[in-house]
């Protein structure tokens, strides 16, 4: 028997920070909540179903992000389900005014378990017993998962790489030996803001964000590209996903899937709410995998800014100015 699976994957690459790189860990203003839901290929009976959340926060005083999340991802008519729950630390090195370099590492624990019984092998078809024979064996592994991660980040740039499963970790659901190979990301993005916005330099009024996301495991490799505009409070976006110069299993031509995505930025209230809907254009058709819904949520907690004391001498007068 062989048993064959994937590492979650999101469009929204860049809404999943902690995911796609463990040095985004406290690349925020104080606190950060996020949640992920990803229903992939709905038209294939028992799809992939992905569902995510995460946390971090800044240590300012410390130049550091701590954070961690929860993934869990389950597939298919035997309900192959991974769990993993993976804790982020990020250190940050200025190297200028607005920009930083922020390398990271990640630990955590995975799991991988099957249910046997939801499979009808060829034996039961001539024994007629409930459960396989060729299935007495262990259905749950358990592991270590290692990795590490750096980021440069500036006002308008941000650049990276992200290495995960760097100890290999058997992940083996019949006993034997099936070692994750090493998954490797390497992302970018580049901001024009438009207009800016005179009360908030951090959320211009309009923008064009351009993202890229490579991933190489294995003898596989995937190019997502997107776009977004933010007009105020609403974003649009348009994704594609593919490697047009190499063929896969699903795509003669390398491609696979465009995504359009719409969202809401609340101004005032740090909460971004986005959705996305992928159209596959692989042989493998629309049609039948019915493309893919993506959820994504963020919510900040804005830092208190520390009272500031500025004094200001006039003529025979001096006064104390209180800045908040």
């Amino acid at each position: 028997m062989k048993i064959m699976a994937q590492d979650p994957q999101f469009t929204q690459f860049a809404n999943n920070p902690l995911y796609l790189n463990s040095s985004f860990t406290g690349l925020t203003t104080d606190q950060r909540f996020s949640a992920v839901y990803r229903n992939q290929w709905p038209g294939v009976k028992k799809s992939y179903s992905t569902y995510m959340v995460s946390y971090d926060k800044n240590l300012e005083d410390w130049n550091s992000g701590v954070g961690g999340y929860v993934i869990q991802d389950r597939i298919g008519s035997a309900n192959l389900i991974s769990t993993s729950g993976i804790i982020n630390y990020a250190y940050k090195i200025k190297t200028g005014f607005s920009s930083q370099i922020r390398p990271s590492v990640s630990v955590g624990a995975g799991q991988k378990r099957i249910d046997f019984t939801k499979l009808v092998l060829n034996d039961q078809f001539i024994t007629g017993a409930a459960v396989s024979e060729d299935v007495g064996y262990a259905n749950t592994v358990t592991y270590l998962d290692l990795g590490a991660g750096a980021v440069f980040s500036s006002d308008h740039f941000w650049g990276g790489i992200s290495v995960k499963h760097l100890n290999q970790p058997n992940v083996n659901v019949l006993g034997g030996t099936d070692n994750l190979p090493v998954f490797i990301s390497t992302h970018a993005g580049y901001r024009v803001v438009i207009k800016a916005n005179d009360t908030n330099a951090v959320k211009p009024d309009q923008a064009i964000t351009f993202m890229t996301n490579y991933r190489h495991e294995k003898g596989n490799d995937q190019l997502d590209f997107g776009v977004i505009y933010n007009y105020k409070m609403l974003l649009m976006g348009i994704y594609y996903r593919g490697l047009p110069p190499k063929k896969s299993e699903f795509s003669a031509n390398g491609n696979e899937g465009i995504a359009l995505m719409a969202g809401v930025d609340l101004p005032g209230k740090n909460l971004k709410i986005c959705y996305s809907y992928d159209l596959t254009i692989s042989s493998l058709n629309n049609k039948y995998s019915a493309g893919a819904h993506e959820i994504s949520l963020s919510y900040e907690i804005a830092r208190k800014k520390k009272k500031e004391i500025v004094y200001k001498k006039k003529k025979n007068n001096s006064k104390i100015k209180r800045k908040f």
